[in-house]
C-alpha cells in the first residue's frame, strides 16, 4: 500500500499503519483489515478525496503488475472515516497572476505556502484538538478595492478532525478576524470580505469565544482480505 499511494501522490503521503485484523464477515478465511492513511499536514497540496483513495487500490489489485501480491474483495474497500472540510473565501492586498491560476506554478505553491504558516497558527491556537490542516485550492482576480489597492481573492479549504463537531462559520470568521488583526501576516486581509462555507461574515458578527472539540485527523480505511492456507 505505501508504494502505491506513494507513486500516486508522492511527498503528500507519508505512510499506512495498520490498526486492527477482524474475522470477515463472510468466510473463515476472510479478514477484514482496518489501517490508516497518513497524509502530510505540511503539504499544500489537498488530501485526496475518498472516492480516489478507494479508486487507487482497486486498480492496483487487479493491475497484475502493481507488485500487490494480497487477495481483495474490491467491493470491501472503503474509508470509514476522513476529515471534514469547511471552504472558506477571503480577500487580501496583491497583484493577481495568471499563474496563480496554475496549481503547478511556483508563484501559486509560494503563496500557498505564505497563506498556510501565516494563518495555520491562528487554526492551531483556537482549536487545537479538531484542527488538522489548510489548503490552498485556487486564487483570482479580486480587481481594486475602494482604496485603489490591487487585491486577490484566496480560495481555502480547512480541515478538521473526522469525528470533531465543526466550528461554526462565525467562530472561523473570529479566526481570520484575529488573525488579520494581529499585524504579523505577511499579507492584508480584507475583514468585510471573508466567506465562511457560503456565509458572509464581517467582523461585527464575530464573538471572542471559541469552543474547543476534540478529534482526529487521519484517513481510515477497511478492507477485506482473503489469506492463503
Amino acid at each position: 500500500m505505501n508504494q502505491m499511494y506513494s507513486k500516486q501522490f508522492g511527498a503528500l503521503f507519508i505512510t499506512v499503519i495498520v490498526l486492527a485484523f477482524r474475522p470477515g464477515p463472510t468466510r473463515a478465511n476472510n479478514v477484514q483489515a482496518d489501517v490508516q492513511l497518513i497524509f502530510n499536514e505540511n503539504s499544500t497540496k489537498p488530501i485526496p478525496a475518498s472516492t480516489e483513495i478507494v479508486n487507487i487500490f482497486q486498480a492496483a489489485i487487479t493491475n497484475p503488475n502493481s507488485g500487490f501480491n494480497l487477495t481483495v474483495d474490491a467491493a470491501s474497500i472503503t474509508v470509514t472515516s476522513s476529515p471534514q472540510t469547511i471552504p472558506v473565501i477571503f480577500l487580501t492586498n496583491g497583484t493577481f497572476s495568471s499563474a496563480l491560476s496554475n496549481s503547478s506554478s511556483d508563484l501559486f505553491t509560494n503563496r500557498s505556502l505564505m497563506i498556510k504558516s501565516g494563518l495555520v497558527p491562528f487554526f492551531v491556537a483556537d482549536f487545537p484538538y479538531s484542527f488538522s490542516t489548510l489548503t490552498a485550492t485556487n486564487y483570482s482576480d479580486g480587481g481594486l478595492t475602494v482604496t485603489g489597492i490591487a487585491s486577490i481573492w484566496n480560495y481555502i479549504d480547512l480541515s478538521f478532525g473526522a469525528s470533531a463537531t465543526l466550528p461554526n462559520s462565525t467562530q472561523i470568521g473570529e479566526t481570520i478576524i484575529r488573525a488579520a488583526r494581529n499585524n504579523t501576516l505577511p499579507f492584508q486581509i480584507f475583514t468585510s470580505k471573508i466567506i465562511v462555507n457560503g456565509t458572509v461574515i464581517s467582523a461585527g458578527d464575530v464573538s471572542s469565544k471559541i469552543n474547543v472539540f476534540t478529534a482526529s485527523f487521519l484517513v481510515a480505511m477497511s478492507l477485506l482480505v482473503t489469506w492463503s492456507r
